[in-house]
């Protein structure tokens, strides 16, 4: 059911008593290693992304401005076979780890409300919620596994840039905002073990197997209709809309859980609001970037 934002989310918030929040439990398929539990915690530190997040912005921006990307004048390594087979390697690895990532959140899904409610019973509304918000659900049965990948995924696809800058094009304001504030974004949601998180990982997954899969036919130099790639644009940025709306709704959402027959709210701590603030913040200037884009690309160029 919807209800207004408990006022303990907001009306005191600290950032200082959010990052003093008990880090997220280790996932247990990672737990038996101690490396993999290291990396665990020792990524989650905000510094982490800050400084990745940073030092990629910054080393985009100055490329940019550089001789070589004002002059499109690519790199030699760029107009190799090596530099093209890596780049398939590239897309095609994203292709096939998104679709991993998706299919393994969606089995999550549908364990964590299988756990959740009365198997017997008709589907539920209050079930569905239960199994996004409790910590004891989804969290458990694999958005904290999948959602940490997903999480360490960001740093790598910042190549995405490389391979644009390679080829002596400048990257995009729309290309650099994405990727430092995906960073920002998947860490406080994963770090804060904040439920809307979920959206995220779901919606992004299943179009970056779509995006990753045309990327790859692309580079093959497989002809791929225009609309399909103005398709593509449309479906992100109704990903980016609608899972914004999607995700803000979670502030107002409340569920009853059938083992203690008590009213909870989905949020229920600030690391978990401020999580949904990020992520809400950051969509908003990204889907301009994309309609702007879309404008830009399709609708003018065929107005020409």
């Amino acid at each position: 059911m919807l209800s207004s934002i408990r006022p303990d989310l907001y009306s005191s918030f600290s950032f200082k008593n959010s990052l003093a929040e008990a880090m997220p439990s280790v996932p247990h398929e990672l737990i038996n290693s101690k490396t993999l539990s290291w990396l665990y915690n020792a990524s989650l530190d905000i510094r982490v992304p800050l400084t990745i997040g940073t030092i990629y912005a910054v080393s985009v921006h100055l490329t940019n401005h550089s001789e070589r990307i004002k002059k499109r004048q690519p790199i030699a390594f760029a107009q190799t076979q090596l530099f093209k087979w890596l780049c398939v390697l590239h897309n095609a690895g994203l292709c096939l780890y998104s679709a991993w990532t998706f299919i393994g959140i969606l089995n999550a899904v549908q364990t964590a409300y299988r756990i959740t409610g009365d198997s017997n019973a008709p589907f539920s509304f209050n079930t569905l919620w239960g199994s996004f918000c409790s910590r004891d659900s989804l969290w458990v049965t694999g958005l904290n596994y999948y959602g940490y990948w997903f999480y360490l995924s960001k740093f790598y696809e910042v190549v995405d840039t490389m391979i644009i800058l390679a080829k002596g094009k400048p990257s995009s304001m729309l290309q650099t905002y994405h990727h430092t504030g995906a960073m920002l974004s998947m860490w406080a949601g994963i770090r804060f073990a904040s439920p809307p998180i979920w959206i995220f990982v779901v919606f992004n997954s299943l179009i970056h197997t779509i995006m990753y899969f045309y990327y790859t036919l692309t580079t093959l130099k497989i002809k791929v209709p225009k609309i399909l790639k103005a398709s593509l644009t449309t479906a992100q940025i109704t990903q980016i809309v609608g899972g914004g709306i999607l995700a803000a709704s979670h502030a107002f959402i409340y569920y009853k859980d059938h083992q203690t027959e008590t009213v909870c709210s989905c949020l229920t701590t600030q690391g978990q609001f401020f999580a949904l603030a990020v992520n809400v913040i950051y969509l908003s200037p990204l889907a301009y970037l994309f309609i702007a884009f879309f404008l830009r690309s399709y609708l003018k160029s065929k107005s020409s």
